[in-house]
């Protein structure tokens, strides 16, 4: 029966060696994919992060712009209300109009020159008539001046009115301007709200992947401290052997050396040669070296 071969310690130390050392290797293939993945998100991080300020800027400009033509609306608004009331206080003093009633007071003083002329009047009635006529004339001048001074205020009232009508359409286009700039600027903002999540998950991504890169690296250091130790052990087992070897190999040259030195001692040579012709001559046979 075939006796079956055992595994010596230095073939199971190189064994589990050899596989220490696979294992490890794989530990470390494992971090460097993790690494590059790692690395690969990050720059993407910073490559969508860069865009993300260059959003942020547009953005902001935007904003600006908005912020620009809504304050000209309300300086176009504030003017035009300012216009609004000093209109109503200008129609508040002049009051009703003096036209119709300086044309029937015209109307009335043609009739009582008309009747001054035509009738006959007795001297007091006459001077009754001339009284009248001349408050009447008094009263068409105060009008004439004070229709002067309407027509004047209603021009201005007019020229207000304009300018007020030109103020709110200006504001009314500084709002529609306003409103497009903050579309925009939303827009923008939608855009950001989406990069930022996108950041935001690769972010979260390669942390995963630096986790991953330090627990595979952490098991490959673990790994290759075994296999710094059994290494040794192999050195070790090793070197033994070879101080084994040496040892032995040593030992046979000092055998070696002393079996010649024997042999080739004369004196020995000669007692060996004697020792041999007496067994000679007693038994018939020599043995040397017996």
């Amino acid at each position: 029966m075939v006796r079956k071969k055992t595994r010596s310690e230095l073939d199971q130390a190189e064994i589990r060696l050899e596989s220490l050392l696979e294992k490890r290797d794989a530990f470390n293939q494992e971090a460097q994919l993790a690494r590059q993945e790692r690395d690969m998100v990050h720059d993407k991080k910073r490559e969508l992060s860069a865009k993300l300020r260059e959003l942020k800027d547009k953005r902001a400009a935007f904003v600006s712009q908005a912020r620009v033509h809504r304050a000209k609306r309300d300086e176009f608004q504030t003017k035009a209300k300012a216009l609004i009331e000093l209109r109503r206080k200008m129609r508040s003093h002049v009051g009703g109009s003096v036209t119709q009633e300086l044309r029937n007071l015209k109307k009335q003083i043609q009739q009582m020159e008309m009747r001054q002329q035509t009738a006959s009047l007795t001297l007091s009635e006459e001077n009754d008539l001339i009284d009248e006529l001349k408050e009447h004339l008094k009263r068409a001048k105060e009008l004439e001046s004070l229709k002067t001074e309407q027509d004047a205020i209603s021009e201005e009232v007019k020229d207000l009115d304009s300018t007020i009508t030109e103020l709110f359409a200006r504001a009314e286009k500084e709002h529609q301007t306003a409103l497009e700039f903050s579309a925009q600027a939303q827009a923008v903002h939608q855009e950001t709200v989406e990069l930022v999540s996108t950041i935001s998950a690769l972010a979260i991504e390669g942390n995963a992947k630096h986790e991953a890169y330090l627990e595979a690296r952490a098991k490959a250091d673990e790994i290759h401290a075994k296999v710094v130790e059994m290494r040794d052990k192999v050195l070790s087992i090793r070197g033994a052997k070879r101080a084994e070897a040496r040892e032995s190999r040593e030992l046979l040259r000092t055998q070696n050396r002393s079996v010649r030195k024997v042999l080739y001692d004369e004196k020995k040579l000669e007692e060996s040669a004697d020792e041999a012709l007496k067994a000679l001559l007693q038994t018939g046979r020599v043995e040397i070296g017996r």
